[in-house]
């Protein structure tokens, strides 16, 4: 009986639009590059250089660079990696592995030397593909991580400081008379096959290396084409990001563009008024954006000025976002809801995306083609119903292969039968639309209650006078941990502590009052992505209050 109960409350995705196509990323990508090569179709746009490269420039430097990595010996399952900010070069090392059956391992300039240094160590590269800007940083990597061979400039038209460019360094590796037509992909057992290194979040120590497999990332592509997200396959169709691309939120959907055939204008850096002057400059259908851009959006007094008469999307992904503060934009831009997506480095990409037309304010969206997902019990682990709230789990073939070279931390988020333990606290309700609550290591204990930080920036949120906030616990002897905040005030705004903490009383069940205290900051605390740090909230708590 208890079996039976179980699969009752297992939410299963439908099936998908398109199934999914014979043949590995590489396969895949390359098809498609070429087909919208034809087309004289734009594949990246850098709307602050106002520098395109085409999809046919995209199809000849992938090409060249993955002959010349074969001739200079990566072989299947080789490693290279990057260390770069956006730029419009970026996937040009990213295809070109692929097609070779190379795990590709992504990382961004603006890591420390510590981190660059634990994460090459996982992934072991033999080549680095660098900007300029992380140039010093892999040159003092590689002193300790003396497997990267190789170090190829990638945003340089020209050889920087000694170091080959990535012309420079196809030219010393193709052979006479290589032509793109004669280009062939490498096959892999794409079930087994790494195609890329991805870093965890870290939100537990250092990051992991997620291993997402050939098999992980196609079907992510079918996703990606599927009408039920609002992907109508449009080459052509204007898509603005500022997602970071070396993380998975940044790196899957731009893959799946490429898949479409959509024109991606990226924003190196967030400005309001150019952000908006983008939108209606390139005609963009889409916007993809992190929730930290959310609460400026929001309050925004500048929409008004720009024609945004063919965005019919804005997106979220990489960090909850707040129900009022996401209803507040879709007002501003005059949209039916925000497209929201939830998903783990783990799992690929978004395993629960906002279907076409079913948006349901505060919801992350429903489960996608081809996944399982359910609720489990905190204590007694058993799968819940509608309505009652646990940790999530899923299920489906984007499941990372595991951690490299870590199986004891890969058995500890996916269990015996196959489940992911997601880390995170959500409900489904009877229509099947998932709700996640709050990170389960993340909850505050005070007093044998679970306090959900999530709830408490929600609330501090929708006060017209502050314009960011983020909330964490503090230990403290007796309850356990005392739920505290950092508030940024919106500009020219006075708010005192006590003003604050009885607004929250007002809204909050006794549990949940911010007895941990309020410090005022410039800058709420949050990584990449737009996820709040809390342990660096919980050192700005920890730290005594500034004398007045």
């Amino acid at each position: 009986m208890e079996n039976m109960e179980k699969e009752e409350n297992i939410v299963v995705g439908p099936e998908p639009f398109y199934p999914i196509e014979e043949g590995s990323a590489g396969h895949q990508l390359l098809k498609y590059v070429k087909q919208y090569s034809k087309l004289g179709a734009i594949a990246f746009t850098n709307a602050l250089t106002k520098v395109d490269i085409s999809y046919a420039e995209y199809l000849d430097v992938s090409c060249r660079l993955a002959q010349a990595m074969i001739n200079y010996g990566i072989k299947v399952d080789g490693r290279i990696a990057l260390c770069s900010e956006n730029c419009e070069e970026f996937f040009f090392p990213v295809l070109a592995g692929l097609y070779i059956g190379a795990g590709v391992a992504p990382t961004n300039e603006i890591y420390t030397l510590r981190e660059l240094v634990h994460s090459l160590g996982i992934s072991k590269p033999t080549i680095v593909f660098s900007s300029k800007k992380g140039l010093e940083k892999v040159i003092t990597v590689q002193k300790t991580v003396t497997c990267i061979k190789t170090i190829v400039i990638l945003d340089s038209k020209v050889d920087y400081q000694g170091y080959d460019c990535l012309e420079t360094f196809i030219k010393k590796y193709l052979p006479a008379g290589f032509h793109i037509d004669n280009f062939k992909v490498r096959e892999v057992n794409r079930k087994e096959q790494v195609a890329l290194i991805m870093n965890s979040s870290g939100s537990t120590g250092l990051p992991k290396g997620v291993q997402i497999t050939h098999e992980g990332t196609v079907t992510r592509f079918s996703h990606a084409r599927d009408p039920i997200y609002g992907n109508q396959v449009s080459p052509g169709t204007a898509i603005l990001t500022v997602v970071p691309f070396h993380h998975g939120f940044g790196m899957f959907t731009n893959l799946g563009y490429l898949i479409c055939g959509f024109r991606i204008v990226m924003l190196t850096k967030f400005d309001e008024e150019l952000f908006l002057k983008t939108l209606a400059d390139y005609k963009c259908n889409s916007a993809i954006l992190v929730p930290t851009l959310f609460a400026i959006l929001s309050k925004s007094t500048l929409i008004d000025k720009f024609d945004l008469s063919n965005l019919v999307e804005i997106a979220s992904g990489g960090a909850p976002l707040a129900k009022e503060v996401g209803e507040a934009v879709a007002r501003r831009f005059n949209l039916p809801g925000v497209r929201q997506g939830y998903g783990l480095t783990e799992t690929t990409s978004a395993i629960i995306i906002t279907p076409e037309g079913d948006d349901k304010p505060g919801a992350s969206g429903k489960i996608v083609p081809l996944f399982k997902g359910k609720v489990v019990d905190l204590d007694t682990k058993k799968t819940l119903g509608p309505n009652r709230r646990g940790e999530i789990c899923v299920k489906g073939p984007m499941l990372m292969k595991g951690y490299a070279d870590n199986p004891e931390a890969t058995r500890e988020i996916i269990d015996e039968e196959g489940w992911l333990h997601t880390g995170d606290i959500g409900y489904y309700d009877e229509e099947k639309h998932f709700f996640i609550v709050d990170r389960l290591k993340s909850l505050i204990k005070y007093k044998g209650y679970q306090v959900p930080p999530a709830e408490l920036e929600s609330v501090l949120l929708q006060h017209p006078d502050i314009f960011d906030a983020g909330a964490a616990g503090i230990p403290d002897p007796i309850a356990g941990e005392l739920p505290g905040a950092v508030v940024v005030l919106e500009q020219g705004k006075h708010l005192t502590e006590q003003q604050i903490l009885d607004y929250v009383a007002g809204q909050v069940s006794n549990a949940k009052r911010l007895r941990g205290g309020v410090r005022f900051v410039d800058e709420v605390p949050k990584g990449l992505t737009g996820k709040i740090d809390g342990r660096a909230i919980r050192e700005i708590l920890k730290s005594p209050k500034p004398k007045m």
